[in-house]
């Protein structure tokens, strides 16, 4: 269905602004079965989701290129798995309530590599937006669905470089998306 209404053109779209090129690692938190694996150059690829259905996809088609783990991605695995020059959160901030989002935003940025990025984008809403859009937004599944302020607010707790953009035109029926570029890791006072 998501294919059907154009949502891998908005994933397209955050993965050209996560800029991968080979050799880089990339930690895909949220990952589901990975769609859009194919897509991605020649990297060091790490995705967490909590689906074994997901999961099992995703290890059956992309397994022996990538590491797939059903679980929640937590510190214990950073000090395992090292740093990422990138961090992919795609429609995955929508699912979480506030404190679990800070704690994912905490982890991305303790993981980032030097000039790493962290990429999210999860459904809207805003002023002006499409009533289609609006009632797309209102019934996803992600309880969690925020206005652009509370997205950003979020993100500045961690990150010194924030890049956004609303997401709006690249799907079939109307639907919008925030999309987050973030960078530079505040350092935070438990370093």
């Amino acid at each position: 269905m998501q294919k059907g209404i154009g949502a891998d053109r908005v994933r397209y779209r955050c993965l050209d602004e996560a800029e991968l090129k080979p050799g880089d690692r990339v930690l895909d938190v949220g990952c589901g079965p990975a769609y859009y694996f194919d897509r991605l150059p020649e990297v060091d690829y790490v995705g967490f989701d909590t689906s074994e259905q997901y999961v099992a996809y995703a290890r059956r088609h992309y397994g022996e290129r990538g590491d797939f783990r059903c679980e929640m991605l937590t510190v214990d695995h950073l000090s395992e798995l090292g740093r990422f020059d990138a961090v992919l959160l795609f429609g995955l901030l929508h699912h979480l309530d506030d404190a679990q989002c800070a704690t994912l935003l905490d982890l991305s940025a303790r993981g980032l590599a030097p000039g790493g990025r962290v990429v999210s984008c999860d459904p809207t809403l805003h002023q002006g937006q499409h009533r289609v859009s609006r009632w797309m937004s209102e019934n996803d599944r992600g309880e969690y669905v925020r206005r652009q302020e509370s997205y950003e607010g979020m993100a500045r707790t961690c990150f010194g470089d924030l890049e956004t953009h609303v997401l709006d035109t690249l799907s079939r029926v109307p639907t919008s998306h925030y999309m987050m570029r973030m960078a530079a890791p505040l350092v935070s006072s438990t370093d």
